[in-house]
């Protein structure tokens, strides 16, 4: 078995910093797909569950790989302060980003769909007359 230093506990605490920003990110992709996709109560209950489902698997997982197959309470601290500091730096600067080219290509969208339903009335009209 390895030594635990203060070394490998430093390194564990900066592992766990990465895996909740990973966390936070794949968090974004909930989010991003819930702004894109309208989803009603029960869908976004099952995608919650299926995120922290998969999130605590996830968290369990590297958790046990980085410490030797020790399960440590602050490398799950840590993972949460990695999380929290993604949504507070990097996170908001991407969903801002990701959302604002969410609004231009919905605007592209409608007036793609307004064009086409107008050219398929006027097709529509030309054909019934």
């Amino acid at each position: 078995m390895m030594e635990y230093t203060h070394y490998t506990t430093l390194y564990s605490m900066l592992q766990a910093l990465l895996a909740g920003i990973v966390w936070g990110v794949y968090y974004d992709v909930f989010r991003i797909l819930r702004r894109m996709v309208s989803f009603d109560r029960f869908s976004v209950a099952l995608q919650d569950i299926l995120f922290w489902l998969t999130s605590a698997i996830y968290i369990f997982f590297v958790c046990l790989h980085l410490n030797n197959g020790f399960i440590r309470i602050y490398f799950v601290v840590f993972a949460f302060i990695g999380w929290a500091i993604y949504f507070a730096t990097l996170g908001r600067f991407v969903f801002a980003v990701l959302d604002f080219f969410i609004k231009i290509f919905g605007r592209i969208f409608a007036k793609a769909k307004n064009r086409i339903l107008a050219d398929l009335t006027k097709i529509y009209i030309k054909i019934s007359r």
